[in-house]
Parts: structure tokens; sequence; C-alpha cells
């Protein structure tokens, strides 16, 4: 097939940077290896099964998520359309083992329902097959209804693209760098729609679930993701009951900077994206294994410096506990790593053999962002009604601003828009579909 201008744009930009134009393979654990890089042949080559075109069902928000194109939506009649979008029919149908969430962590505004940071401008999208999934999670930067709008074009274009590649073509013999590649141009798509109505930008991770033609061992499943921005992919083991970050190549020796996404599809520059921390992953799966996407406002809640676990130097994200340990970003990683495996881990602490499943695992992370933040939206919401009081005089007031301030600095976790996409690794039968 011919590169189109987005591939070639990735591939011209990409070469000019040798330092990351070379392939990551990173032992995790002893049972699980991922390979990244810039490009499909950087990822190995494995055959795989046909991917059979039978949906099993899909999910997708908020507010209807993919299926809301139009520019300032706030309708809530019939939040999904009744037509085929993306292929689908239905996109209020997840399975037991797949689901979506995204839940506003702001501050609500005194005296209303809503929020601070409204509307959310993440989005998601799942969608099953009877041995195949795709999921997709995009975090509109910035806030208000254009960056919401760039991240339902991304994921929307996306998600057409491969299922026109994948389900509405001849039959081909397809393998792993295939179904990078097939990624890599549906990235295109999604920038195309993004520039055709006017979105701004958004970050884009999408994943695709498949099952290999020849098991390796234990692991007879494969997973591609294709991610720019900092919306992260992350794998449980139920067999190891670990935690395994696929994206993680992306920012790799890197400390995070909370205010600059690395990169991004839309309009960066110009009509151009910034693909400067594009990156293709590929992981061996077993059945039973659970593959979540996430926005960044879940990652970040679990990352030490986020929690004042420990400090950086680095810019704007320094912490101003200098008492804390100064963590490399290796480091850094290991603690969020860590504090996600504890976190899914204590779903059942006393049922070491008994797996975990999709819905739990969502649960226990929407609950852990929820708390960790708690603080910080209590003292937003009193500082609010605080300074709102029109006996303070000008000083007075300023006073209690920098106050309220200086309190927010000494709380962990991180006020954000937080978006999460599960699914549990699985084949379904010709009976269940």
């Amino acid at each position: 097939l011919p590169h189109d201008h987005f591939f070639l744009m990735a591939e011209a930009l990409m070469k000019c940077i040798d330092a990351i134009s070379t392939t990551f393979k990173r032992s995790i654990s002893n049972e699980s290896v991922v390979w990244s890089g810039k490009f499909a042949h950087d990822i190995p080559c494995f055959p795989i099964k046909p991917l059979l075109p039978v949906v099993i069902g899909a999910c997708t928000g908020p507010l209807g998520g993919l299926s809301r194109i139009q520019l300032c939506d706030e309708s809530l009649q019939d939040l999904f359309d009744s037509g085929l979008v993306a292929g689908i029919t239905n996109w209020n149908n997840p399975p037991d083992e797949a689901d979506g969430v995204s839940v506003s962590l702001y501050d609500h505004k005194d005296g209303t329902v809503g929020r601070h940071g409204d509307p959310i401008a993440d989005v998601y999208a799942v969608v099953v097959r009877q041995n195949n999934a795709i999921l997709a999670v995009a975090d509109g930067c910035s806030w208000g209804h254009r960056p919401r709008l760039a991240a339902r074009c991304a994921v929307r274009g996306s998600i057409e693209y491969l299922t026109q590649k994948f389900f509405n073509s001849e039959s081909i013999n397809c393998n792993s760098q295939h179904i990078i590649r097939t990624l890599l141009r549906s990235f295109e798509s999604g920038q195309k729609m993004i520039v055709e109505n006017e979105g701004t930008t958004t970050t884009l991770c999408v994943a695709v679930v498949f099952e290999l033609a020849e098991p390796k061992g234990e692991n007879g499943w494969g997973l591609c993701v294709v991610s720019v921005g900092d919306s992260p992919c992350f794998v449980w083991r139920n067999t190891t009951r670990q935690v395994v970050e696929v994206t993680s190549a992306a920012h790799e020796g890197h400390n995070r900077d909370m205010r600059d996404s690395g990169g991004c599809l839309g309009t960066s520059v110009g009509d151009e994206p910034d693909l400067g921390n594009l990156i293709c992953s590929f992981a061996l799966l077993a059945e039973g294994d659970i593959v979540f996407v996430t926005s960044d406002g879940v990652s970040d809640n679990f990352d030490p410096v986020t929690l004042h676990e420990g400090a950086t130097t680095h810019g704007p994200s320094a912490s101003p506990h200098v008492s804390l340990s100064v963590l490399t970003p290796d480091q850094r990683q290991a603690g969020l790593i860590a504090n996600l495996t504890q976190v899914i881990r204590g779903i059942k602490p006393q049922l070491k053999n008994e797996p975990i499943h999709a819905w739990e695992l969502k649960e226990a992370i929407v609950k852990h962002v929820i708390d960790v933040t708690d603080n910080q939206r209590a003292c937003m919401e009193s500082s609010l009604k605080s300074v709102d009081d029109p006996e303070l005089s000008t000083v007075e007031r300023r006073a209690r601003e920098l106050e309220f301030k200086e309190k927010l600095k000494t709380m962990g976790g991180k006020l954000d828009h937080a978006t999460l996409a599960v699914y549990e690794v699985c084949r379904y039968h010709d009976s269940c579909a």
C-alpha cells in the first residue's frame, strides 16, 4: 500500500531523531517483554488468526462519545445516533468483559451541579468482537467544546478507518506489523476529521487485541498500541498479579511535565499534528489479562510525585516538598506502577488465586482517583465560598486566596478529567455472537 501524507510525515520526522528511531525491547518481568519503536518494522512480525467481524458489544462516552461530532452540542435527548457509526449500530452495549468510564475530578461550581472544567474533554470507545478488540482514549488538550470535539473526532476517525480496513475489505494475510501500519494510518483519519470539523488538539491512544496464529507458550494473544501524547496503555496480568505499561517508551528516561502532553493530533502547528512522542508498541497477552487505556487524569494520580511520595527537580511539576526524596524518571515510573499494582491487588487481597475482572479493575481505579483528590476538591469548594464573602476587603480577599493556594500545595493528587477503557482478553465462541 502507498504511504499516505500523514504516514510519510511521521516517518520523515522520526528519521531525523536517530536516538529515538531505534527499537526499544525492555524486559518488564520474567514473563513479559514489550517491544516499542517508531515504525511497524520495529515490532516483531507475528502471524495472527483472521480477525472475526461479529460484534459482541461496544461502548463509548461520555455523553455519546464518538457518536456526537457537532460543535458545542449539549443536547441531552437521544445520546446515540440511530444509524451506523464507525461500523457499530449500538454504542451503549458493553459486554461483561469490557467497559469505559469518564469522570470529572474538578470541584463543583458554587451553587450549581456543574464542575469547573466542564464539559469533560476526554473520549473513550471500546469495540469487542469474537477474537479481537479495539480500545481508544483521547484527551482533548485544555478545556472547552473544541478540545472535546478534537477528542471525539480522533477516536471516531481512527475506529472508522480500522473497521473499514480490518472488517470491510477482502481477507488478507495479517500480522502484527500490518496491525501497527493500519493503526498509524488510522491516526491520519482522526487527524483529518479534527481539521475538517474545526477541533483543536488532543492526545490519542488506540490499542488492538488479537489472537496469534501460533501461541507463544501461555501467551496466545497479541496487543498492538499506537499512542501520541500522554494517554498510556497498561496490562494487568492475572497470572503474575503485575501491571505493565505498554507505552512507557514514549517517556522513558524523561521526567513527566504535566503541563505538556509531549505530542498531539489536531492543529498544533497550523493544521498539522505534533508527533514528537508518537510510539508504536507490542506485547504478548494471555487469556484473562486485562488491557486498559487511560487519560493522564488517571495515570497522574498514581504518580508518586503527584501523590507527594517523592519529589522531582523538573520544571513546573517540581514538588515544593524539599524533604522528600528526589526520584529519577525510572524511579518515578516504578513508583507509579507499584501504586497501580497495589490498588488492583487490593481488590481481592485474600484471594490471590482468584482472577480480577475488568469491571472490578475499572471500579477500583476510579475509586482511587476520586479518593486521592477529595481533599483538593473540598479545599477548592471551601475557598470559593470564603473569598466570595461580600464583607471582605480587597486585601482580605487576596490574603485568603494566597492562604488557600499555599494549602493546596500540601495536598496530593491532581484535579483533571479521568477516563478509562478496559478489556479482559477472551475468545467468544460462535454461540455467544
